[in-house]
């Protein structure tokens, strides 16, 4: 659904997309290496009464094992009535993001975009599916990989991958969700609906690119991630491809942890 006011696309440097993903071993605190042939990005609103079709198709997905799934809602159908808890500008600028690099014309809810390239109705679950099966994540072996481990209270990051010379390095992003979240809604499209979300983005943010030679390695407090209100929750660290511009391009690699 096309939100009922225009919103004009200023771009926002966002980093967006896919190939070989890892998910995380529970016992251990490790993403090991596992092949995932798709990444699923909804862009979804509270606000919006075509989007909690689109949460419940994003839910099956993000329960299997060759999905990634993430939830990022925005916070431009707030005014209709509604403010999301689980929007954010933030969220909205990376939709913009795609928006620009994909030439898309415009923002809509509910919106997926299928490892960093495909777009489709979040509602459309056969969509997906079939966008993931027409072009899988490689899921290669070797480089490019990220790598999480839990070591005490650090969080280790690792990421390889070729760079072309002259190009811009590949970016590696950090984004943490709430593994699910209910909301009673008092107004707005969905007043008297009591909303499930699965997934929903709590932060998501550049935490470097890679080195000449084309690696990365980061640690950082477990306590910045995890939820303050302890709930479950997890991390996806995705490697994405920039052009010159700024613009997203296809994610590299990607893994994830849960908490």
């Amino acid at each position: 659904m096309t939100p009922p006011r225009f919103l004009a696309l200023a771009f926002a440097a966002t980093l967006v997309c896919v190939t070989a993903a890892a998910r995380a071993d529970e016992s251990t605190g490790e993403a090991t290496s596992r092949t995932v042939r798709g990444i699923v990005e909804l862009f979804t609103s509270q606000g919006c009464a075509e989007c909690p079709r689109a949460d419940a198709v994003l839910s099956r997905l993000a329960e299997r094992p060759d999905f990634v799934a993430l939830a990022y809602h925005v916070d431009y159908w707030d005014y209709i009535g509604w403010e999301d808890p689980l929007g954010t500008r933030r969220n909205t600028e990376r939709q913009k993001g795609y928006a620009k690099a994909l030439h898309l014309g415009g923002l809509t809810t509910p919106q997926a975009i299928v490892n960093g390239a495909k777009v489709t109705s979040g509602a459309n679950e056969a969509a997906i599916v079939k966008a993931v099966d027409a072009a899988p994540l490689p899921g290669a072996d070797g480089v490019p990989m990220v790598e999480m481990r839990l070591v005490g209270d650090m969080l280790r990051l690792r990421a390889e991958a070729p760079v072309a010379n002259g190009a811009r390095p590949p970016a590696l992003i950090l984004a943490t969700y709430a593994k699910s979240s209910s909301t009673d809604v008092a107004r707005g499209e969905n007043e008297g609906r009591r909303l499930l979300n699965t997934h929903a983005v709590r932060d998501w943010r550049a935490v470097g690119v890679l080195d000449a030679e084309g690696r990365i390695s980061v640690d950082m407090p477990f306590g910045l991630l995890s939820d303050p209100d302890a709930k479950a929750g997890g991390c996806i660290a995705l490697l994405q491809a920039m052009d010159k511009n700024d613009r997203p391009g296809r994610i590299l690699a990607a893994a994830e942890l849960t908490f």
